[in-house]
């Protein structure tokens, strides 16, 4: 990583405001630098979205993420053609609205003294020769250019930072689901998932936010097929749809450098422009804050000791979705049939967020889970599923 940066105390500009922008944002700004976020909307009015992260959300944005939750989840159902497991938590999960998150985001940021600028879109980057690189803004239908000597783009999955400094675009996964009401046997503090591979590699879920209403979705591989699954889901579960939320996820398939020189001037990506996703649940906001605070370490400290953490976090879940991407329905059946107590009790221990601890105690408790998983990591698709 280079050094340039925090030696020379620059102003920082993050395009973006998405909550890993507006992070890694108020990290700098409380550390005492300047820094101005440049979003491209006229105002600030992200789309809802209903979410559910893990209890390691409370150690990062603080009140924002405290303010932004709206449900708790103590256990979840797993279900399988027949087949039932139930997982305690230790520590519930958390069910947050993102839209709220984010504009306690935007409060805590300019407290910190950062200047976010709304009506500013980048649509250019470029290095211009003399120091710094030029960022051409369209702003109240003209363009301008801006100078910029340290640039983060928080610009999402489609970023225009990482297009122009030569990253190479992200492989998407579309996430489709409803809002619905609650069937009256699932308890308001309990997730259910479902597991369909003939749909989706991935599963349905459905995640209350309240009482009254839950989130039902799924993660497709194409988006009209995604779709089709999710109604005819619906339809089959008599959900009937209140309202549908849908976005375009990138898919982690090996880890994106966060930071390269451009002439002279340092660009960081964070967040979904860095693909900093849970590949097995395409769940980004734990990852994504991760990546804020290493692109602010770096920054300001050059210490990259927050990246390999996170680098290392991101290829177990890709080492776990590629087992899990090979699972046919007989693999599901068998899998929940051989959790047991221990494996249960890890389940409820470690967070999704700690997938390298999740795997480890999971084949101590249970064997017969290392079988099941370096058959579909080494044999062929059409194997036997049995163990």
């Amino acid at each position: 990583m280079s050094r340039t940066s925090h030696a020379n105390g620059a102003p920082v500009t993050v395009v973006g405001g998405s909550a890993t922008g507006l992070y890694a944002a108020t990290l700098l700004a409380e550390a005492g630098r300047d820094v101005r976020v440049l979003e491209g909307s006229e105002e600030y009015a992200p789309d809802a979205r209903t979410l559910i992260v893990t209890r390691r959300m409370k150690d990062l944005p603080g009140d924002p993420g405290d303010q932004s939750i709206v449900n708790i989840i103590n256990r979840f159902e797993l279900l399988t053609d027949g087949r039932a497991a139930t997982i305690e938590l230790d520590e519930p999960d958390l069910v947050i609205e993102r839209s709220t998150l984010l504009h306690g985001m935007v409060e805590r940021a300019r407290a910190a003294g950062v200047d976010l600028q709304m009506g500013n879109r980048v649509r250019t980057l470029k290095a211009n020769g003399t120091g710094g690189v030029t960022l051409g803004i369209g702003s109240n239908g003209a363009t301008r250019d801006v100078l910029a000597h340290t640039v983060v783009g928080a610009d999402g999955t489609f970023s225009c930072v990482a297009k122009a400094a030569g990253w190479p675009p992200l492989e998407t996964v579309p996430l489709i689901q409803a809002i619905v009401r609650l069937p009256d046997d699932l308890p308001p503090d309990t997730t259910r998932v479902w597991f369909h591979p003939e749909d989706t590699p991935y599963f349905y879920w459905l995640i209350p936010e309240s009482p009254e209403r839950g989130a039902l979705g799924l993660i497709g591989e194409d988006g009209p097929a995604a779709g089709r699954c999710l109604e005819r889901f619906l339809e089959r579960h008599q959900f009937e749809p209140i309202e549908f939320q849908a976005a375009r996820i990138p898919c982690y398939r090996r880890w994106v450098q966060p930071q390269r020189r451009l002439g002279d001037t340092d660009i960081y990506l964070v967040g979904d422009a860095a693909a900093q996703v849970k590949v097995t649940t395409v769940g980004g906001i734990v990852t994504g804050f991760r990546g804020a605070l290493g692109v602010a370490e770096s920054i300001l400290h050059g210490r990259t000791a927050a990246f390999r953490q996170l680098k290392r976090e991101l290829d177990w879940h890709r080492l776990l979705r590629r087992s899990l991407g090979r699972f046919r329905q007989a693999d599901y059946e068998l899998l929940l049939d051989v959790l047991n107590p221990g494996t249960h009790g890890v389940l409820g221990t470690y967070t999704r967020d700690e997938a390298g601890r999740i795997l480890a105690r999971l084949c101590l408790a249970q064997p017969r889970l290392i079988l099941l998983a370096l058959r579909t990591l080494v044999l062929p698709p059409d194997r036997p599923s049995t163990v």
